[in-house]
């Protein structure tokens, strides 16, 4: 009997746990990032790194940011599911802000000296 009583609390402790998100991992976000219309032509040799699939795993309040054009960095949380970086890329700094708090979720990318800008929707 006490078995029972025992497994029974262990089943529900596991459902929630599951319910409320505690132990799940998030699954990562693949966005294609690609080059806005008119974009400066000075932009153009940061395009082969950037348009490129990149993935988003959220991890609380930061996220990992990889991409196979050998993008890694870490996000910071700046609102609920808004996460944002600055990382330095061919000589130029560009700003990153992967957001998740809508749908569909949206990624990014800004140099903003000379203007470019790259954005990608997840599927």
């Amino acid at each position: 009997m006490k078995a029972r009583t025992i497994t029974a609390s262990l089943i529900g402790l596991l459902a929630a746990m599951v319910a409320t998100g505690v132990g799940a991992q998030t699954a990562p976000i693949e966005f294609r990032v690609i080059a806005a219309k008119g974009n400066p032509a000075g932009c153009v040799n940061l395009d082969a790194s950037l348009s490129r699939v990149h993935t988003i795993t959220l991890m609380g309040d930061k996220a990992m940011l990889k991409s196979s054009g050998g993008i890694n960095d870490t996000l910071k949380q700046t609102a609920p599911n808004v996460y944002k970086t600055r990382l330095g890329l061919g000589g130029v700094n560009l700003d990153v802000v992967a957001d998740a708090s809508k749908s569909p979720k949206t990624l990014d990318v800004t140099e903003a000296s000379r203007g470019c800008h790259w954005n990608a929707v997840a599927p």
